[in-house]
């Protein structure tokens, strides 16, 4: 996969003559589809993502009327990230969680804008790259926006919180509190 602008080319007509999606990307020819190798395929995919997520009716305003992201600076902090979780790489040093709490408090994040984040995303990936890597892009991809969604819900991002405390419990009308004779209700 390529960035618009690069090796490949965006799709134009399709066999019926008619336009195709104009922010799919096509590998160049003969190159076919492979597994991402390093920052230059991260960069291609990053920036082939943000310009469809950019574009998207739904979640495009939140990147480019509330973010007013700039993706000129924003992508090489993109690819750092990447490029960190996919290879290790230890190249990335923000708060990701910190400006989506910032996102989130000028415009409610909800499930669905994570949702068709994580539609894009995985389209983006699948639309360029093929391989271990590639998976690992869109299974993590998956992970990070969970992660990111229960820290926002003010948990602790974990998948596991499961554990919980008979206070919470109680709090929560899932078991009776104690009893005036010392004992606690709701029990067999």
């Amino acid at each position: 996969m390529v960035g618009v602008g690069e090796q490949g080319s965006v799709h134009g007509p399709d066999a019926t003559g008619a336009a195709a999606d104009p922010l799919a990307i096509e590998p160049a020819p003969g190159a076919g589809h492979h597994d991402l190798r390093g920052r230059d395929d991260l960069a291609a995919l990053i920036e082939a993502f943000y310009l469809r997520a950019f574009a998207d009716p739904f979640i495009g305003p939140i990147f480019t009327d509330v973010a007013k992201m700039d993706l000129a600076h924003h992508l090489p902090i993109m690819c750092d990230f990447w490029e960190s979780v996919l290879f290790d790489a230890g190249t990335y040093r923000r708060n990701a969680l910190g400006l989506h709490v910032a996102l989130d408090a000028n415009h409610p994040l909800t499930e669905a804008h994570f949702e068709r984040w994580l539609v894009l995303w995985r389209q983006t990936v699948d639309d360029g790259f093929t391989g271990d890597v590639a998976d690992r892009a869109k299974v993590q991809g998956e992970r990070i926006a969970a992660s990111i969604r229960r820290r926002l819900a003010g948990g602790t991002g974990s998948a596991y919180e499961t554990i919980t405390t008979r206070e919470r419990l109680e709090e929560g009308g899932t078991i009776d509190g104690p009893r005036s004779d010392g004992t606690t209700g709701g029990e067999g």
